[in-house]
């Protein structure tokens, strides 16, 4: 059964976290996690390259940030983005948060720009590393993520839309109120409307850093890319495709709605998992990581800034 831990923090979130980062889960030993210094912290993050890798050709890189109380090798066995990225071709970094809220509270990302770890800086720098060491390419770098992950990505759009060409958050769209992108950003986003963790709807019970409901927050990204206009399409039985689209640069809007599903990543391995925890259903036939992968591949980053009212 859920229960609080203090006022928005759920048992729910907690198990996931113990949960995911389980050695059971993972068929062969992590790889070890790389080390930067940041502002004079160590921050950790882990690495994966694909077997085609060659310095004479640009590939794009992936930031696959982890929820709230989890960890880099828990977030790739959730959305499979390494397998992807072997088939496919790209980089992904995923980064391990070290903010905590409380002194003994799980480690979150530090999207509200508290006293402590700048997560921005050190994507910063992670990026501009990556750079030194790997033929990226400049105009395909992407971030996506889970719960606070999610967040997370949606920050970096705010902060580094000069950087980050689109984002893909599962589970926790946000945008801050002190949110100034300099363009419109493409955005491919999916919600359960039984998430009992990041609610669908502000609640009394909400936790305090989900500041506005999921489309509060899509309808900021919608005004900031000046979408012009809308299409509904019933991807399922139980999920919605909202497009938003003539945005400018390109930054179009994609958001897959679901009626049944819960606090979970849509199409991972782990839905039965994840729902005998408590988290809820998964839409199993949702394969989030490939449709959010898809869309990155459509947007590049188009620095054309975006339109004043």
């Amino acid at each position: 059964m859920l229960q609080f831990l203090g006022k928005g923090l759920r048992v729910g979130s907690v198990i996931l976290g113990l949960l995911l980062t389980s050695g059971d889960l993972c068929a062969q030993p992590p790889p070890l996690l790389n080390m930067l210094e940041v502002a004079g912290e160590t921050r950790k993050y882990r690495l994966f390259v694909p077997s085609s890798y060659n310095g004479n050709t640009t590939y794009p890189l992936v930031l696959n940030f982890h929820g709230t109380n989890s960890h880099p090798d828990s977030q790739v066995e959730l959305s499979e983005f390494e397998k992807l990225a072997e088939i496919e071709n790209f980089i992904v970094v995923s980064p391990l948060a070290l903010f905590k809220r409380q002194t003994n509270g799980p480690i979150t990302w530090n999207v509200n720009r508290a006293k402590g770890p700048d997560d921005v800086l050190f994507i910063r720098q992670l990026i501009a590393t990556l750079k030194k060491q790997f033929s990226i390419a400049e105009t395909r770098i992407f971030a996506t993520g889970f719960s606070g992950g999610a967040r997370m990505s949606s920050r970096l759009a705010c902060d580094l839309s000069a950087t980050i060409a689109a984002i893909g958050p599962v589970a926790g769209i946000r945008y801050p109120s002190d949110c100034v992108p300099s363009r419109g950003v493409a955005t491919i986003s999916f919600h359960g409307k039984k998430d009992n963790v990041n609610h669908y709807y502000l609640q009394s019970d909400s936790p305090t850093y989900w500041k506005m409901g999921v489309e509060e927050a899509l309808s900021a990204w919608v005004e900031n890319n000046r979408c012009q206009s809308m299409t509904r399409t019933q991807y399922s039985l139980t999920v919605e495709l909202i497009q938003y689209r003539n945005c400018v640069a390109q930054a179009e809007i994609d958001f897959y709605r679901s009626t049944e599903a819960g606090h979970t990543w849509p199409g991972s391995p782990m839905a039965e998992t994840l729902k005998g925890y408590g988290l809820g259903m998964t839409e199993t036939g949702l394969p989030a990581s490939q449709l959010i992968w898809q869309f990155f591949k459509r947007h590049p980053l188009n620095e054309v800034p975006k339109q004043q009212p």
